[in-house]
């Protein structure tokens, strides 16, 4: 009993605790928003002519983003979707973090979506006048689907914790029996029909995640009039790099959590999901061979010339970021057993998180900007408009995530009766009266 005590006690510190470095965070975070929704609001006024988008650049960082982070969110999911469709416990302590940022991720594109169309109450055309055979309809299709299943898969893992957090702090008791949608049923029987329900939609989940990252890159892939998009290669290419980028991704929120949330991940688990990078790294690279090779011996010239423009071009500096700082030095840190401390395993996860960025810009933009009819090449420049609205995007994903690290543990509880969640009432009072 006393064991458990302790372990619920120090899950929830991270709630009840509230230094003035979280609360700097928050005041920087809510800055750059409001920069960007000042950004927003000169984009609305004088329309995407204040943007770098133009004729034949008519896709930039918006859509860059939005390629990204739906890699992120499908990589999430998949990492989550792993603890529980084949059970291994091990990796139960960071479902929750996958979950949260999957969730994250996808909201955060949806935005991209909407700052890309300069009319964004038209989105709803999509709806009433989409056509039933276009990607970018089995896009919004596929994303809909997904992020109904992850808000399920979160709350599924998530609701028994939120109903021990009420109780052991009573003051937020409102707002968490709102969370659990006003159930609060944690008797074994209600937690092995939640625990019966999250296998079967993390068993979807999966399908889904590989789904929503395809049909992503068939809405470029099945462009056969764009060089560099339209290849059979693009939508495997993506789902692995989502797999790779959105593991990155759990690492390095999981490593910051460790470091400024207080959350108890063990060390032995970070090496373990490092030795997964070590895996991924050659898979990712491999995909990246093959497709340069394949063009190189090819020589089909508008595809040959796209190659040549990204890797000795304009864009090379993004593709050589992207093999070097994304790939080579991420496994050079980490491609050795002993050398997979949650410090450089932290550290080479960021450098694929954003590598796998510039990739982004590899496939979205040189298509684009490289004409090869007889007509002058195109060119794109983000504007200072949509570097802070990229940033106010990364500022709200940022502060969606510790405002939730904030209300619910991001590691499952250890327990095994829900009275000694009751328990903790006065251990967490005191931690906020300390607060």
């Amino acid at each position: 009993m006393e064991s458990n005590t302790t372990g619920v006690s120090s899950a929830l510190r991270p709630l009840a605790e509230t230094t003035w470095r979280f609360r700097i965070l928050v005041v920087l975070l809510f800055a750059v928003i409001g920069w960007a929704l000042y950004a927003y609001s000169v984009q609305l006024s004088v329309g995407l002519g204040s943007t770098g988008m133009n004729a034949p650049a008519y896709w930039g960082v918006y859509i860059v983003n939005f390629v990204y982070l739906i890699g992120l969110s499908a990589g999430g999911v998949i990492v989550a979707s792993l603890a529980y469709v084949f059970n291994l416990k091990e990796y139960k302590p960071i479902a929750r973090i996958a979950e949260l940022l999957a969730i994250m991720c996808l909201i955060m594109a949806m935005i991209f979506v909407t700052l890309d169309v300069g009319r964004p109450e038209r989105l709803v055309n999509i709806v009433l006048f989409g056509n039933p055979w276009s990607p970018l309809v089995w896009d919004f299709i596929v994303i809909m689907i997904y992020l109904a299943i992850c808000l399920v898969y979160g709350y599924l893992g998530t609701r028994s914790d939120i109903v021990a957090a009420m109780k052991a702090i009573p003051k937020r008791a409102r707002l968490y029996r709102m969370l659990a949608l006003w159930y609060t049923d944690v008797s074994p029987e209600a937690r092995k029909k939640d625990e019966r329900t999250l296998r079967i939609i993390a068993m979807a989940a999966l399908p889904m995640a590989i789904a929503l990252h395809s049909v992503t890159a068939w809405i470029l892939g099945l462009m056969k009039a764009q060089p560099g998009w339209h290849t059979a290669l693009l939508a495997p290419l993506f789902v692995a790099s989502a797999i790779i980028s959105g593991l990155a991704l759990v690492v390095v929120a999981t490593v910051a959590s460790r470091r400024f949330l207080h959350v108890q991940i063990p060390d032995a688990l970070i090496s373990r999901l490092g030795r997964f990078l070590v895996w991924l790294i050659p898979i990712d690279f491999y995909f990246a061979f093959a497709e340069i090779i394949t063009i190189q011996y090819g020589r089909e010239p508008a595809q040959f010339s796209t190659l040549q423009d990204v890797v000795l071009g304009p864009l090379a500096w993004s593709f050589w970021t992207e093999m070097i700082v994304g790939l080579l030095i991420p496994f050079l840190l980490i491609v050795r057993a002993k050398d997979r401390t949650p410090r450089r395993v932290g550290l080479a996860a960021l450098l694929i998180f954003v590598g796998v960025f510039f990739k982004r810009i590899d496939i979205v933009i040189p298509s684009l900007i490289f004409r090869w009819l007889p007509f002058p090449p195109g060119g794109y420049t983000p504007t200072w408009v949509e570097l802070s609205l990229m940033a106010g995007v990364y500022a709200f994903g940022v502060l969606f995530f510790v405002t939730f690290a904030k209300l619910f543990p991001l590691v499952p509880l250890e327990r095994e009766h829900e009275p000694e969640a009751a328990e903790e009432a006065p251990h967490a009072e005191a931690l906020l009266a300390e607060g």
